[in-house]
This record gives structure tokens, C-alpha cells and sequence, in this order.
């Protein structure tokens, strides 16, 4: 009976953590979207994450300079958490923990950093042992980030009708056609802000498994 048991848990905790897990995006593929559009978080700022989940700003690595590439308009699907959407847009959902987006982000700027380029920086003189210090950490460095003045995030119906608050939030697209993604939110600045990144984890050893 008890193995019996641990197999029914074993089997709840699997579908849990599927459940859990993001689909892959259509566009901007293992991106990350920042709590709130920013001014940092450039491509070569290292951040740590300790044991209990809390994350901690460690170093920009001034000394290097990003490079930039104008994407134009990125249109297609991502996909965020519920908790994502809570702090990006203070929406509030019920019972629906992935929801997918359909995204437009206008004049899009991608600024990155070549892989030779972090790698000398980090590993050519040392560098990389000054800054990985707490060994219960995991060390993460951006790699590139997306910037825009504008942003757009729709919603299909179905989603909308799981928003518990912020609702009122939302614009309906008027249409004489159907349309799959009806509701929006816009995100618009004067000037350029960051709206997602790209992390790769950094060890003392490059490439260490």
C-alpha cells in the first residue's frame, strides 16, 4: 500500500511540474521578460541567485561594450506565468498559471554581447573568480536584452475570462473580422526601455557541466 502511494505522489509531483513549465515561444525563444520595463539590466550585468530563490545584482562588467541590432516589429507567441503577468501588467488570474500572449513589440533593439567577448572578460585574467564568491549561488550574466518604446500584449477571450483583477485594464480590439487575440494592453515610453533578456549561467570553469 505504501508503494502504491509513493507511486500515485510520484506521478501528481510529475504532472505538477509539467504543468509548470513554459512552452516554447515562437518568438524571442528562452527570453525572460524583466519584472518592469528598465533602464538596466544590459547585456553583462551578473546577478546570483541564493538558495532561497532571492536574487542580488553582483557586477556590470563596465569594460565591455555591448553591440546593437535594429529588429524592426516583432510579432508572434510567448508564453508567461501567472506571476509574471501579475507583476508586468498587475494582472490577476484564476486557477490558469501559463498564459499564452500574443506579442508586438514595435521598432524592436537588440543589444548582445558575443560569446569571445564574455568569455575573455570573464575567464582570460582570472576575473571569474572575483565574482563567484557564495558557493550556494547559481551565477547568471545577460547575454542580450530586447528594447522598445512600445510593447503590446494580447489576450484571447478564454484567457481574459480567467483575470480575477485588472481586467478593466484591457482594450478591445474592434474588428469585423475574428480575431484570436482580441484584448490588449500597450506598454509605451518616451524613450527606449528593456522589456526582456537572455541569461546564461556562468561557473569558475567556462562551459562547466
Amino acid at each position: 500500500m505504501k508503494i502504491l502511494v509513493g507511486i500515485i505522489l510520484l506521478i501528481l509531483s510529475s504532472i505538477q511540474i509539467e504543468a509548470q513549465s513554459l512552452p516554447g515561444n515562437a518568438v524571442l525563444k528562452n527570453f525572460k521578460p524583466f519584472a518592469t520595463p528598465r533602464t538596466n539590466g544590459r547585456p553583462g550585468e551578473i546577478y546570483r541567485i541564493n538558495e532561497n530563490g532571492v536574487k542580488f545584482i553582483v557586477q556590470d562588467l563596465v569594460n565591455i561594450k555591448e553591440k546593437t541590432s535594429e529588429e524592426g516589429d516583432i510579432v508572434g507567441r510567448m508564453y508567461f506565468t501567472a506571476d509574471e503577468m501579475l507583476t508586468m501588467l498587475n494582472l490577476e488570474f484564476d486557477r490558469l498559471e501559463i498564459i499564452p500572449v500574443e506579442i508586438k513589440i514595435v521598432n524592436a533593439i537588440r543589444e548582445y554581447n558575443e560569446q569571445i567577448t564574455l568569455d575573455n572578460a570573464l575567464y582570460s585574467d582570472g576575473k571569474i573568480r572575483e565574482i563567484i564568491k557564495d558557493p550556494k549561488s547559481k551565477y547568471y550574466i545577460i547575454r542580450e536584452a530586447i528594447l522598445s518604446k512600445e510593447v503590446t500584449f494580447r489576450f484571447s477571450l478564454d484567457v481574459v475570462k480567467k483575470i480575477k483583477k485588472g481586467a478593466n485594464a484591457l482594450t478591445e480590439i474592434k474588428s469585423s473580422s475574428e480575431i484570436d487575440f482580441p484584448y490588449e494592453i500597450q506598454k509605451k515610453f518616451k524613450t527606449n526601455k528593456r522589456f526582456f533578456y537572455l541569461e546564461q549561467e556562468i561557473k569558475i570553469e567556462p562551459y562547466d557541466i
